[in-house]
């Protein structure tokens, strides 16, 4: 599959998408200043408007409600926003991978307890999980000022743990349907050892199983942080900014990572009167979502080439 998949302009294209707004992210300094709050729009010294911006006012995305240029803040935040939900994704299926071992064979008594188990978190909703559980810790951080790095490490675990049991579920099946194969029962009815098969004969097999479910995990992850944002759970935790005018002003939330859900998140409320500080960001979680799933196809097309050679 190595290098039938490069084959596949579907892959390509989607891994180019991908690539490039990584790049380009860490990149932005070279070619973007920092994003800067400019709350009034003058012309000819007279106050036009106030933030936020529209894209017509300020190209090519307009600002949001805090005056800070869209585009900037975008492209800054795509490392944080893509690379956590690689390292999410991947660390999902690993571990899935490994429970999943376990959870198939190695300890067949426990194994009804472990459906169970496995069974009742399939039903609870992603994203009211993991926001009942990300929610003291953004509190904590408000009331002790937990670190950045350990906030990250500490949501990123959750997040990965929360997404593990239907992994488990799903590669145990698949397990099950591979070891039922004829050349398997005959390596086992032969005395080999059962971790002989799986290293030699499962895992290989189960090999581009892993890579399909970890682009379609990154999807996952980046639905799910969507919704957290919208429910104001930031990743990277939250810096406190003064907002308003002279006369009246408040304290708010801000990400500070910049990473795309804060965006949503901290915007949400201007949906109705600036719907493009909500569809800018949206936009670009699509155009994300878009490339993983031409990532998807050109993995799928190249794995039905694979089989279809096989059995001829």
């Amino acid at each position: 599959m190595r290098l039938a998949i490069w084959k596949q302009p579907q892959f390509l294209i989607g891994s180019f998408i991908l690539l490039s707004m990584i790049i380009l992210s860490f990149m932005s300094p070279l070619f973007f200043d920092p994003p800067q709050e400019v709350k009034y729009l003058y012309e000819d010294g007279k106050l036009v408007d106030v933030a936020p911006f529209s894209p017509s006012q300020v190209p090519p995305f307009g600002t949001d409600k805090f005056g800070r240029n869209l585009l900037t803040l975008l492209i800054n935040g795509a490392k944080y926003t893509l690379l956590i939900a690689i390292v999410i994704a991947v660390f999902r299926v690993f571990l899935s991978g490994l429970f999943a071992i376990v959870y198939h064979h190695y300890n067949v008594k426990l194994r009804p307890l472990l459906e169970d188990l496995v069974e009742s978190t399939i039903f609870v909703p992603t994203s009211i999980l993991a926001y009942l559980l990300l929610a003291p810790l953004a509190v904590k951080q408000a009331q002790e000022g937990i670190g950045f790095f350990e906030i990250v490490v500490i949501q990123c675990i959750i997040l990965i743990f929360i997404g593990v049991p239907p992994l488990i579920s799903i590669f145990s099946k698949d397990m099950g349907r591979i070891t039922r194969k004829e050349h398997i029962v005959s390596t086992l009815s032969l005395g080999a050892k059962h971790r002989y098969v799986y290293i030699k004969h499962v895992l290989p097999e189960m090999g581009s199983r892993f890579l399909l479910v970890i682009a379609q995990q990154i999807i996952q992850v980046l639905i799910l942080l969507a919704h957290l944002g919208v429910l104001l759970i930031f990743l990277g935790g939250v810096k406190t900014i003064l907002d308003g005018d002279l006369l009246s002003t408040h304290e708010v939330f801000v990400s500070l990572t910049g990473e795309w859900s804060g965006l949503i998140g901290n915007n949400f409320q201007e949906i109705v009167h600036s719907p493009h500080v909500i569809l800018v960001p949206l936009g670009f979680f699509s155009l994300t979502i878009f490339s993983m799933n031409l990532i998807i196809n050109g993995m799928q097309n190249t794995m039905k080439k694979i089989e279809r050679g096989a059995g001829s």
